[in-house]
C-alpha cells in the first residue's frame, strides 16, 4: 500500500516551470517545411512579474514572505526540413529568474534545458487542406538544478520524452486557419533528489486569421494537467497543472520577418505563477 502525502513545492521549482510551458509555438506547426534544407527560426522573450500564485488548492494566492516572482526567458526555436514530410526541431531556452523580497533576494540566469523533437506528417486530408503529424521528442536536463534549496534552478534536473498528435485546417479560401496538439510527457525521476515528477498530459489550440496580407491575429488555448509527485519514495499529494489563454498578433514587415506580441492569461492552476505573461516574438523562414 502507497502513502500519500502532502508536500509544498519548492518557489524556485515554481519560477522555472511558469516559464517553462512558454512554447514559442510555429505558425501552423504540421505544416512540415516542405524541403529539405528549408528552415524556420524564431526567437520570443518571455515576462512574468507576479506577486501571487496558485496554491496547492488551486486559489490564488500571494507567495510566502510577501514575495514577488519576476522571470524572464529568451526561447529560440530552429526548425529545419529533412524530408517534404518530416522536421527536426530544437528549442533553447535562456532564463532570468528572480525572487524579490525584502530580504534575502535572489537570482538565477543560465541556458535551461534544451528540447528536440522530430514530427512526421503522416496523412493530408481534404486536398492538403488537413494535415495530420506525429511529433515525438525529449528534454535534456543540461540546465542547472543543484540541491541546494536556495538557489533558483534553471533546469529541472531529469529527462523528458513526450509524444504528440498535431492537427490542422487551412479554411481558404477565407485566410484563416486552426489546430490542435494533444500529447504526454513522461518526466523521469530525479535519482539524485530523490523525486519522481510523474507525467504530464498536455494539449494546445489554435486559430488565426489574417484580416490583411502580411498581419495576423490569433488565440491560443493551452495547458498541461500533471500526475502526482513521488517525493523519497512516498507518492505525495502534490502536482501541477495550468490553463492559460493567449491573445496576440502580428506583422510581417519587412520579409520575410514577422513580429508577434501576445499576452498569456493564466485561467486556472496548482503550484505555479498566477500572473500573465507578455510576450514579443520575432520570426523567419529562410531558404
Amino acid at each position: 500500500m502507497r502513502r500519500t502525502r502532502r508536500v509544498c513545492p519548492p518557489l524556485t521549482f515554481a519560477l522555472v516551470l511558469s516559464l517553462g510551458v512558454g512554447w514559442t509555438v510555429p505558425l501552423h506547426a504540421q505544416w512540415t517545411r516542405g524541403q529539405p534544407g528549408k528552415l524556420w527560426v524564431k526567437t520570443a522573450f518571455f515576462l512574468q512579474k507576479t506577486d501571487e500564485r496558485f496554491a496547492e488548492s488551486g486559489e490564488r494566492t500571494q507567495w510566502l514572505d510577501m514575495g514577488e516572482s519576476d522571470a524572464r526567458a529568451l526561447y529560440t526555436d530552429v526548425i529545419v526540413g529533412i524530408h517534404p514530410n518530416v522536421d527536426l526541431w530544437v528549442q533553447i531556452p535562456f532564463f532570468d529568474l528572480r525572487f524579490n523580497r525584502d530580504f534575502d533576494p535572489r537570482r538565477t540566469t543560465g541556458f535551461g534545458d534544451i528540447r528536440g523533437w522530430v514530427r512526421w506528417k503522416v496523412a493530408d486530408l481534404f486536398d492538403g487542406s488537413t494535415p495530420v503529424a506525429v511529433r515525438v521528442g525529449a528534454k535534456a536536463p543540461v540546465g542547472s538544478s543543484p540541491l541546494d534549496a536556495e538557489i533558483i534552478p534553471v533546469g529541472d534536473g531529469q529527462w523528458d520524452v513526450e509524444g504528440f498528435g498535431e492537427i490542422g485546417h487551412s479554411f481558404w479560401p477565407f485566410p484563416a486557419y486552426a489546430e490542435l496538439w494533444v500529447g504526454y510527457r513522461a518526466r523521469f525521476a530525479n535519482n539524485e533528489k530523490l523525486k519522481d515528477p510523474g507525467g504530464e498530459y498536455v494539449f494546445l489550440a489554435e486559430a488565426g486569421v489574417n484580416p490583411t496580407p502580411g498581419t495576423l491575429l490569433k488565440a491560443t488555448v493551452d495547458g498541461f494537467w500533471g500526475r502526482n509527485w513521488i517525493v523519497e519514495r512516498i507518492t505525495t499529494g502534490t502536482k501541477r497543472r495550468i490553463l492559460q489563454l493567449q491573445f496576440g498578433g502580428g506583422v510581417q514587415f519587412p520579409r520575410p520577418l514577422w513580429m508577434e506580441v501576445a499576452v498569456r492569461v493564466p485561467a486556472s492552476g496548482r503550484n505555479f505563477p498566477a500572473g500573465p505573461q507578455f510576450v514579443f516574438a520575432l520570426s523567419a523562414e529562410l531558404n
